[in-house]
């Protein structure tokens, strides 16, 4: 039951990374490094990329290059919404309906969450911080599995000391309003909390316990009601002794920054040369001479006067050079051909432009490799949830594999050849082939495929002797 007082008022709802919010001990300095570095990576993907601040009335150029390749790369990763496979723990019939249940009921919970879309953005965030983190939970009002997205610099993990990918324990910290707090957990008494008022939220996870604090005040201490704890940590491209990722922008900070300031140097010479600069010479003042369309200018005898050409002897072409040479770079370091953007500058063939686009299709199968595991986790996650408190009888079903759309147009073409090849030898089945090309309930197209031969049967069988076949 909370009681009144002593609540204190916090900053914002989310803001974990506030360190009043924490218990004593709880995080850590290699904690605190990592929230710092998911502020500076925030900071740049927004646009935030010179090293200085400007000076008063000088302008800068920021060509925001980072988050456009950050982007490109999550639309290849993710082109469309993915499927998923469930993996039934036996080959008898029940164990085989139970797999398909599971799989239409991932499919619909996917649409009701939107989770297509929560994906492409967590993407982004995985590959712009290095992590992305979820939690899945039971929303009991709507009778379904909750997943939302949570800010990794609000979570503190720790793991085996032999195994990284073993979690053990996780805490989070965020703030909520009196009203949220009597939504989220409608259990809890009502009193001492003010409507408006944000208070800090400690949630405490382990496979055994679950506790919540709210404003340092201990509310919860009970038995883990899942008996697994509730979140699922992305990380991007981790070390494999590291339990956190690394940011695709570490590699990116340099060239973009040079590029910046290359653009920005060659716009001021631009801008220069279009209102030109007079030089005199031998001239002891310039009093009486103004620049402009008609002007006349009485010079000394020995004088000179003529406009600073800012761009003579090609050095425009030598900043353009360079520029060319950092763009060069940046598409190297990102393993982004400038294919992806639509122009490879010059006339392939088809086959020619997949091998120039193949770095960036080995960065997104790489990435995709990672995303498996936490599609595999957050399903098992939802599929327990789901017999658990849903009543659904899944005959403990929890393994899925991930089908993935395919990177590139071609692709789809070649695994349809591939599926009706594979099909025709008697190597795979039919069911298994649709299963493969993405479809979320292959047990229905093959009943509409045997729907359609009856059909089909049946017309013959009415149609005329002499018109049987005739089309």
């Amino acid at each position: 039951m909370l009681v009144a007082g002593p609540w204190t008022e916090t900053a914002a709802p989310g803001s974990g990374t506030d360190q009043s919010y924490w218990p004593p001990g709880s995080r850590s300095a290699d904690d605190d490094g990592r929230v710092g570095r998911y502020a500076e990576a925030l900071a740049f993907y927004h646009g935030d990329q010179w090293p200085d601040r400007a000076r008063r009335g000088e302008s800068r150029l920021v060509l925001n290059y980072a988050r456009a390749l950050i982007r490109k790369t999550a639309s290849y990763v993710f082109p469309g919404a993915v499927s998923f496979a469930a993996m039934s723990p036996g080959d008898e019939v029940d164990a085989r309906d139970a797999g398909n249940h599971a799989e239409r009921l991932l499919a619909i919970l996917a649409t009701d969450l939107d989770l297509a879309r929560l994906d492409l953005a967590l993407a982004v965030d995985a590959s712009v911080l290095g992590d992305a983190a979820i939690k899945v939970t039971w929303n009991g009002k709507r009778g379904r599995p909750h997943v939302a997205a949570v800010d990794p610099g609000s979570l503190v993990a720790r793991w085996a000391a032999d195994d990284p990918r073993s979690l053990e324990s996780m805490t989070h910290v965020y703030g909520l309003t009196g009203v949220q707090v009597r939504d989220l957990f409608p259990t809890l008494g009502q009193g001492g909390l003010l409507a408006e008022r944000v208070y800090p939220i400690v949630e405490q996870w382990s496979d055994e316990r679950w506790s919540l604090s709210i404003a340092g005040q201990l509310v919860q201490d009970i038995a883990n009601p899942y008996g697994w704890i509730p979140y699922v940590v992305a990380a991007n491209n981790p070390r494999p002794f590291s339990f956190w990722g690394q940011s695709d922008l570490t590699d990116l900070v340099d060239v973009c920054r040079e590029i910046n300031q290359r653009m920005t140097v060659l716009a001021r010479i631009l801008e220069l040369s279009g209102a030109p600069i007079a030089v005199l010479e031998n001239v002891s003042g310039s009093d009486g001479i103004s620049v402009g369309p008609g002007a006349k200018w009485e010079l000394p005898e020995g004088a000179r006067a003529y406009l600073l050409d800012l761009l003579q002897g090609g050095s425009s072409q030598i900043h353009l050079s360079y520029i060319d040479q950092l763009f060069r770079v940046l598409h190297d370091l990102s393993e982004t051909p400038r294919t992806a953007f639509g122009d490879s500058g010059r006339d392939l063939s088809g086959t020619a432009l997949e091998v120039e686009i193949q770095p960036l299709v080995q960065k997104v199968e790489r990435m995709r490799r990672m995303w498996d595991s936490v599609f595999a986790r957050r399903n098992a996650m939802v599929l327990d949830l789901l017999e658990r408190f849903g009543g659904h009888d899944l005959r403990g079903v929890r393994q899925t594999s991930t089908i993935w759309p395919s990177i590139l147009p071609s692709d789809r073409d070649g695994s349809v050849r591939n599926a009706v090849s594979l099909v025709e030898s008697g190597i795979q089945s039919r069911r298994s082939a649709i299963v493969a090309l993405g479809s979320n309930d292959p047990d229905a197209e093959l009943a509409l495929i045997r729907d359609e031969r009856d059909l089909a049967s049946a017309s013959d069988d009415f149609r005329p002797a002499g018109l049987t076949g005739a089309t």
